[in-house]
């Protein structure tokens, strides 16, 4: 994963003004992606996909999570803190994130002639809560 700043944080001057009123209204998404693929106690499986120029709206992230992309892909991504980001993705890529407890905001939108989707991992509790207990 590549990420080029395109606007650093604390600055919101060069925002369409739609995003910052989407941003006011505080009426996040909270679903990683478009399709939940499996649940059971610890995790989440979600599918995300976004056609060409489809914008997945703000979220808050408040748990842990990790993606693996499809496919390549060129992003914008949003931050609740004013950072604009330039992502670029290759098949294969993983990342991780820690949230837990971060209220972390973004939006995500797809800038490349494909659709892009990737497979979303969301852990429900910390990792050392899904840890076996030893006796």
């Amino acid at each position: 994963m590549e990420c080029t700043e395109l606007n650093p944080a604390k600055n919101f001057k060069n925002w369409e003004p739609n995003y910052i009123n989407e941003l006011r209204s505080l009426q996040f998404k909270e679903h990683l992606g478009n399709k939940l693929l499996f649940e059971d106690d610890s995790i989440k499986l979600w599918n995300l996909k976004l056609d060409h120029g489809e914008r997945m709206p703000f979220l808050k992230h408040d748990k842990n999570f990790s993606w693996i992309a499809e496919n390549d892909a060129i992003l914008k991504s949003r931050f609740g803190n004013g950072r604009i980001a330039l992502i670029k993705i290759k098949q294969g890529d993983t990342e991780y994130f820690e949230h837990s407890h971060k209220d972390y905001i973004n939006d995500l939108e797809n800038l490349s002639k494909n659709p892009v989707v990737f497979k979303i991992l969301e852990y429900k509790n910390e990792f050392h809560d899904m840890l076996p207990i030893l006796n």
